[in-house]
């Protein structure tokens, strides 16, 4: 796999009128192709911050950002981005949320109208097109958010905590549901979730940060993801292992 995303030694300082508080702390990082990593690290230490940097919402005070070696804020359309919740409008139809993306974007060519319409078809939402939001289950509403990202063609998706809104057996479903699009779509995909569960059973790489000011305090790789059903991925000792791994460093940051 080729090298798709890199974070050279970004820092973030916060500044009030009385002084200047350090959120993050020359991280380094990157992500691959096809790749999927989560974030994980204490509450508050600034996982969602990092994640908009890298989308371009936030600037970092210092360090750079590139997607496929250019500056990331030239990438543009290039990196989606996936909310805690599905964000749909309860006004719009399935098809009409799919479609806002390239409605904003002026993308509405034929090309992208056949690629949305067999992205709905593949992920069984086609005969749902013209149901409103409060018509369709959790799953089925997520499933609608991220077609809705894939269908603008990203390079990279960045999930934040998109499973955390969802009652627990829907969630089962649903993380099965977006891992095993994300794998068919070959997206590659950066996860930040308080879940170690998540983390690890999702993830090629599972990347700690420390308290803030965030560092990174340490890094995991698995092979779970050649397993292609999540529960199963749960009951090997490759999993108990990391689980157990990242439940120490979490601990050792708390100090």
């Amino acid at each position: 796999m080729s090298q798709i995303l890199k974070l050279q030694d970004i820092s973030l300082n916060y500044h009030t009128l009385k002084d200047e508080t350090k959120a993050i702390e020359n991280i380094s990082m990157h992500l691959d192709t096809k790749e999927f990593i989560s974030i994980v690290g204490p509450s508050g230490c600034g996982k969602t911050t990092l994640l908009s940097i890298i989308a371009g919402i936030l600037k970092p005070s210092t360090g750079t950002i590139t997607l496929n070696g250019k500056p990331v804020h030239e990438a543009k359309n290039k990196i989606g981005y996936m909310f805690q919740r599905d964000q749909l409008f309860e006004w719009r139809t399935v098809l009409q949320n799919v479609k806002l993306g390239l409605e904003i974007t002026h993308n509405k060519d034929p090309e992208n109208q056949k690629y949305l319409e067999e992205l709905l078809e593949k992920y069984g939402l086609y005969d749902f097109r013209n149901k409103y939001p409060h018509h369709l289950s959790g799953g089925m509403r997520q499933r609608v958010a991220l077609i809705r990202t894939l269908v603008l063609r990203p390079e990279i998706l960045l999930l934040d905590e998109p499973f955390g809104a969802l009652d627990y057996q829907t969630r089962k479903t649903v993380i099965q549901d977006v891992s095993s699009i994300i794998t068919r779509e070959e997206k590659a995909s950066i996860l930040v979730t308080h879940d170690l569960s998540e983390a690890v059973s999702l993830s090629d790489r599972i990347i700690v940060l420390s308290k803030r000011p965030s560092v990174v305090k340490a890094e995991f790789k698995t092979n779970l993801r050649k397993i292609p059903l999540i529960e199963d991925r749960k009951r090997t000792d490759e999993y108990k292992e990391i689980v157990d791994k990242i439940w120490k460093e979490l601990g050792t940051s708390e100090k």
